[in-house]
């Protein structure tokens, strides 16, 4: 059996991805059963595309991601109201490392490469395909391993038995104990400044800058989507929309970094012309992306919903 059967086999066998599903608050809850509710939904994510990411499918693996990257931006949004062991963070820190490093290449040999002008990119999407699939194989033993059983069973732990309450219990006038309808309020605020702040200090040819107001933005819309069924529904439907168009734009240009970051690995394995040349095009490509981002990103920043 040659090699493009065997991919395209295993491809068809696995399981489906998972995205998000909606997260269903009650308007009588807590801040803590919110809490809670939306953690469980995360989690649900990241486990339900395991099987999908065993079977080395790649929008699985991205379906995980996602998952992983909302409860981390949920545990960094009430991180003062109940913080995370540190122990438990630095081990989802280190899941989501172990994941995107697949995902970056995943990108390169399916979404950027491709769109390359001017040479055939045949040979270095074959090239970018191939360090991926190793990290993708890399992946089976990671998932496999006692410490992501230990992370998944002391992460449900954590949610399931509210370990975020002190020994005597949750008392009255803790803000985890306030109606959701209130205590959302403050949170939702707290990501628009974080995002406003991010916007304002941006040069809009500086990447890593442009990554941060990435991050800053997702953290806004998945505040949003968290708390949608406690929001007036017409402005947080139109609050996701513009938060997502930006992304998208934000993340296209992340793309073209993440490939001129990895595109010199190919140049030293044998592509050096076209891998040179292809990064020189990505330059461009995000030179041209970058233009008049600052523009739409001031019409963000002007967004309020809270």
């Amino acid at each position: 059996m040659n090699t493009e059967t065997t991919v395209k086999l295993v491809k068809d066998d696995a399981p489906a991805p998972v995205k998000a599903a909606r997260v269903r608050l009650k308007r009588k809850m807590r801040m803590e059963d919110a809490l809670q509710c939306i953690g469980l939904n995360c989690m649900a994510q990241i486990e339900a595309n395991v099987p999908g990411v065993l079977a080395q499918d790649l929008e699985s693996l991205h379906q995980m991601r996602v998952g992983l990257r909302r409860l981390r931006a949920l545990l960094d949004m009430f991180h003062e109201l109940a913080p995370l062991p540190p122990g438990l963070r630095e081990e989802l820190d280190w899941l989501a490392s172990e994941l995107g490093a697949t995902r970056d290449w995943d990108v390169l040999a399916g979404t950027t490469l491709p769109t390359i002008t001017g040479i055939a990119t045949h040979a270095l999407q074959a090239a970018a395909q191939d360090h991926a699939r190793a990290l993708h194989k890399n992946l089976l033993p990671t998932l496999h391993s006692e410490r992501y059983t230990q992370l998944m069973l002391q992460m449900n732990g954590w949610l399931h038995g509210r370990q975020w309450r002190p020994g005597a219990g949750l008392p009255q006038d803790d803000p985890l104990a306030r109606p959701a309808l209130d205590g959302l309020v403050p949170l939702i605020r707290k990501a628009q400044k974080r995002l406003r702040r991010r916007i304002g200090a941006l040069d809009e040819n500086d990447a890593p800058a442009r990554h941060r107001v990435r991050i800053a933005a997702k953290k806004a819309r998945y505040a949003a989507e968290f708390f949608r069924d406690l929001l007036p529904k017409k402005e947080v439907k139109a609050y996701i929309k513009c938060l997502s168009r930006v992304q998208d734009r934000l993340g296209h240009l992340n793309d073209l970094a993440v490939a001129s970051r990895l595109l010199p690995e190919l140049e030293n394995h044998g592509h050096a012309h076209d891998g040179a040349y292809a990064r020189g095009w990505v330059g461009g490509s995000a030179s041209a992306a970058a233009h008049g981002l600052r523009e739409a990103l001031d019409k963000v920043a002007c967004l309020k919903l809270a």
